[in-house]
């Protein structure tokens, strides 16, 4: 008992002192708000996270950043206000990673958290063969996908590199697998040991053929043999790709009945925006995170005076439109497959109306689609890129 009254006091007079140094620092937190509005209005591509202590006249600024620019933005303005004043701020990636600040996803899919722990939210998912930049351990470790979402992992679920390893990895031939769900296979036998399980999308080291099989690596070096069946190699599936709408919603078919999972991008389970990510990953394309990022990507689709303009495969998106005194919230994102109808993920991938006659009539969503983007046309634009174009798939310099 108390122990618990000491944590209660000790946890009660931390929060008070940080309330303290904030309510006598009030310049100095316009100074850090103005420089992550200009420079951060996403934090989740980005981090700054900073505290402040210290006294009046000699403040001390903790916390992380991972952009060196907007680093030295920070300085430049505290220097203007403050003679005296202690940059203890960390620049991310940690030198403590020291040249381990690149990593592979090392399972068939990796849960990754707001925070490092197992209670925290998950934000996103990430799938064998993924490109990492890790930028912090901290217990998990904090990192960051190719489309440039920032949390957190086990390091259970990916294989630290060095620059070294990570481009010899890049350059290596791969294959991909193709089928919804599989495994790899100690052996050339799919009746002998697995290794692991396997979902469409995964990506693995290419290291010979034997009859029926791709002998293929992990990451981590770990060997195994999947069906040729359900696997291509990589540059000949790359090569065959042929991005539409039309093949769009044919791939989004293939999925009706997954269920939805809050955070999830995978076959194993997909939230709303992790769907419309996972079907164009599988056309070769990598779309930012959330549907409240998405929206700002692609060809804007002109519905103010109906659907007409809608064509198959454009992303459909829903939620509240801007008013005097609050921001346009999305909440939601489909793609449209014609005839006033979208697929989504909603409980499970499946299939709405726009139209009040229909029975699958969606009057909640349709009362709230606001806005409407083209991706065919648009691809290697902001936030949407071709994995051949997209910074993490290439050899660092």
């Amino acid at each position: 008992m108390k122990k618990l009254f000491i944590l209660f006091i000790t946890i009660l007079s931390s929060t008070f002192i940080f309330s303290q140094n904030v309510e006598k620092h009030p310049e100095l937190k316009n100074i850090i708000d103005s420089i992550q509005q200009k420079y951060i209005p996403d934090k989740r591509v980005s981090v700054y996270e900073i505290n402040i202590s210290g006294k009046i006249n000699s403040p001390i600024l903790k916390g992380y950043i991972s952009d060196k620019h907007v680093h030295n933005e920070l300085n430049k303005a505290v220097k203007n206000k403050y003679k005296i004043f202690t940059d203890s701020i960390q620049l991310l990636p940690s030198v403590e990673l020291g040249d381990q600040k690149f990593g592979v996803i090392n399972l068939s899919v990796a849960d990754i958290r707001t925070k490092g722990d197992f209670s925290a939210e998950m934000a996103t998912q990430a799938m064998l063969g993924t490109p990492l930049r890790v930028l912090q351990k901290d217990g998990w470790y904090r990192i960051q996908t190719p489309d440039g979402y920032i949390a957190w992992t086990q390091q259970a679920t990916f294989q630290p590199m060095n620059k070294e390893e990570f481009n010899i990895w890049t350059k290596s031939p791969k294959i991909i697998f193709t089928d919804y769900f599989g495994f790899g296979y100690q052996y050339p036998d799919k009746e002998r040991q697995t290794v692991s399980d396997l979902v469409v999308g995964n990506i693995l080291k290419y290291e010979g053929e034997e009859g029926d099989f791709y002998k293929v690596s992990y990451p981590d070096g770990r060997n195994a043999y999947i069906l040729k069946s359900q696997s291509r190699k990589y540059n000949e599936w790359y090569a065959s790709l042929n991005p539409t709408g039309e093949n769009f919603v044919k791939e989004s078919f293939k999925m009706m009945g997954i269920p939805y999972v809050w955070g999830g991008t995978s076959a194993k389970g997909m939230d709303c925006s992790g769907f419309t990510k996972t079907v164009l990953f599988l056309h070769g394309i990598i779309l930012t995170r959330d549907a409240s990022q998405q929206v700002n990507t692609g060809i804007p689709i002109d519905i103010s005076t109906g659907y007409s303009n809608l064509q198959i495969g454009d992303l459909m998106f829903f939620g509240k439109k801007a008013s005097d005194n609050k921001k346009e919230r999305i909440r939601h994102v489909a793609f449209y497959i014609g005839n006033n109808e979208f697929i989504h993920a909603s409980g499970c991938i499946r299939i709405g109306s726009l139209d009040p006659a229909k029975p699958n009539y969606d009057e909640v969503n349709t009362k709230e689609f606001i806005r409407a983007s083209r991706v065919i046309g648009a691809i290697d634009t902001k936030g949407i890129w071709s994995i051949d174009n997209n910074p993490m798939y290439k050899v660092q310099p």
